[in-house]
């Protein structure tokens, strides 16, 4: 069956009527005929739900879906126009016991989809009524021309189909610069009773400050900030009613392309404040997902991302609204899963099983890597913290390495590991991992689980936080959240702070802190020579070095050195093996019989 979206509970004899449709041509001088007005009007009527017929220039019906037309999937069109133009396609669909003017919402899907035209009609007792087109303003993309009333039975198209083609040549020739700009965007954030002051400072006014740097980061020029306090989040729009209304009005003066809320919405919320809106809304989450989706390099990387993309928005696939239509393009919908976006759940549940099957294989490979670190006996250190706390930095600074680091957030997302090398032939293996964040999706975490199990498997931990920062006592504590989470609050943890070299005369006093404080500044290397003294000292302070005489008789013990110790060296003489080894105080006793003084 090709017609789409909310066809569960409906009649086969209805779906078979609709898709029917497909095997109509209205000929190419005009947008519709009296015949596929009545029978939409008369099936939309039947099952009181909006029905949303796509046609192209030759008259071709291209899709059919019954629901909200904002979440059609436009598989016959997509890419195959330059993005300057016009898409070529219409949008003829029903308002079942409403008016045929259109709404907000369409309009702003006119411009988003960049169609040729969005028609609507009116639908009553069955019967088509009026009929309104909506078309871009030639002399302004960002407005439209609006046609109407029409009746079902127009039989003139001149004037519209001369729009459409004015329109189309005039964004053919428009200078390309237009297209590169960044998407203006509205931030929104919410004071609650449960958000916590720091410093003197709300929560809520710190996290939006981070979504601003956020919707930069991902590309976003962010035009305006609202922030609402309310006992709680509103269960149908996240904010007030009144409140919303004002950012209606601010998103219209602004010219804003994109709303972001600085939390997570549901899919029944995005669509209802999208029909307020008429413009597309994004959360927290899927901000970050995008960001994600940009940087994203290796093919883990890419796996995990998608994956993250997939289970986010499964549960909100009937809410989203514009921000799932394909060629609306933009933030929230890029990313290496952004091809399967528009497929139904069941489709999206086998990519999803496939992408963990994948990550699973890659997971094994890791351990099998992991395993043979472990024979080495050299121990592993990850390096975690607050994004853009300058970790890569730190990497390169010590390691002598060429990491990638920007002063962006995010910068970081496939795991690193280079080698550290001590003065006395001790060695360690440094690991880069993914920054944090406030409000971190929790899918994100499950995805990457893969990568940030060097962090729970790890022999020493390092949190790197912006001693610049005064929120920096709230990224430990964030940071250390997410370790819960992960299963790695125990392991032993040096807190590094590093940007000192910001600080002008005012040190940095971590109130109830019992783990090492070492401060540093990654980019100038004060203060590095004490951190690698730190980690040498919790890493090697239980571990002693040995010279023992093993006979070759007793080769179950070379085997168990190998396995459990760091064998520096092995010399034969006469009838015994002379190995030098380091290993834990606790396993002395297995060995203390070969030990020579």
């Amino acid at each position: 069956m090709r017609v789409h979206g909310e066809t569960e509970g409906l009649k086969s004899s209805v779906l078979e009527r609709l898709d029917a449709l497909y095997d109509l041509r209205i000929p190419q001088n005009q947008l519709w005929t009296e015949s596929l007005v009545e029978e939409i009007s008369s099936v939309s009527s039947g099952i009181n739900r909006e029905i949303a017929v796509y046609l192209d220039r030759k008259g071709n019906v291209t899709d059919v879906s019954i629901g909200d037309h904002q979440t059609v999937t436009l598989t016959e069109v997509a890419g195959k126009r330059n993005t300057r133009r016009l898409t070529g396609t219409r949008c003829l669909h029903t308002h079942p016991g409403g008016s045929g003017m259109l709404s907000s919402v369409d309009i702003s899907s006119l411009k988003i989809l960049r169609l040729d035209a969005m028609i609507a009609v009116s639908v009553r007792d069955g019967c088509p009524g009026e009929l309104f087109v909506g078309v871009l303003s030639p002399e302004n993309p960002d407005g439209i021309e609006l046609f109407g009333p029409l009746s079902p039975g127009q039989t003139s198209f001149a004037e519209l189909l001369e729009s459409i083609r004015h329109t189309d040549d005039t964004l053919r020739k428009t200078l390309p610069e237009n297209l590169s700009e960044a998407e203006r965007t509205v931030l929104v954030g919410v004071q609650t009773q449960e958000s916590r002051d720091l410093n003197g400072i709300s929560e809520a006014d710190v996290s939006l400050g981070e979504l601003e740097e956020l919707a930069k980061t991902a590309g976003a020029t962010v035009v305006g900030k609202i922030l609402q306090k309310r006992d709680s989040l509103s269960s149908s729009t996240i904010i007030g009613r009144g409140k919303l209304n004002e950012l209606r009005l601010l998103a219209q003066a602004l010219e804003a392309d994109t709303v972001i809320f600085d939390c997570e919405i549901s899919g029944t919320q995005q669509r209802n404040i999208e029909q307020i809106l008429g413009i597309k809304v994004l959360s927290r989450p899927s901000l970050i997902l995008d960001i994600f989706a940009q940087r994203a390099r290796s093919r883990e990387g890419m796996l995990q991302v998608e994956l993250a993309q997939m289970e986010y928005r499964l549960p909100r696939l009937m809410g989203m609204g514009l921000s799932l239509s394909r060629l609306g393009g933009g933030i929230g919908t890029r990313g290496p899963g952004e091809t399967k976006l528009e497929t139904d759940r069941r489709h999206i549940r086998t990519r999803i099983t496939h992408l963990r099957a994948q990550l699973a294989g890659i997971r094994k490979q890791r351990g099998v890597l992991r395993s043979e670190r472990q024979k080495s006996g050299i121990p592993v250190v990850s390096i975690v913290g607050y994004t853009n706390a300058g970790k890569s930095t730190l990497l390169n600074t010590l390691c002598q390495t060429a990491v990638f680091a920007e002063d962006k957030l995010f910068a970081t997302l496939d795991p690193t590991t280079r080698k550290l090398e001590f003065s006395d032939d001790r060695t360690v293996l440094l690991t880069d991992t993914v920054g944090f964040i406030r409000k971190l999706p929790h899918h994100l975490l499950e995805a990457f689980k893969s990568t940030l199990e060097e962090v729970v498997l790890s022999d020493l931990i390092l949190i790197v936080v912006d001693a610049s920062d005064p929120q920096v006592e709230d990224h430990i504590r964030i940071v250390d959240e997410i370790l819960g989470e992960l299963g790695a609050s125990a392991k032993p943890a040096i807190i590094v702070l590093n940007k000192i070299d910001k600080l002008a005369d005012n040190p940095v006093i971590l109130s109830r802190e019992n783990r090492p404080v070492i401060e540093i500044s990654a980019r100038t290397g004060l203060g590095l020579d004490h951190l690698k003294h730190g980690i040498e000292k919790i890493l090697y302070s239980n571990r002693v070095r040995v010279k023992l005489a093993v006979p070759f008789q007793d080769g179950a013990v070379m085997a168990w050195l190998y396995a459990n110790s760091k064998v520096l060296s092995a010399t034969y003489d006469e009838n015994v093996n002379i190995v030098q080894a380091e290993l834990d105080k606790a396993l002395l006793k297995k060995v203390s019989p070969y030990r020579i003084n």
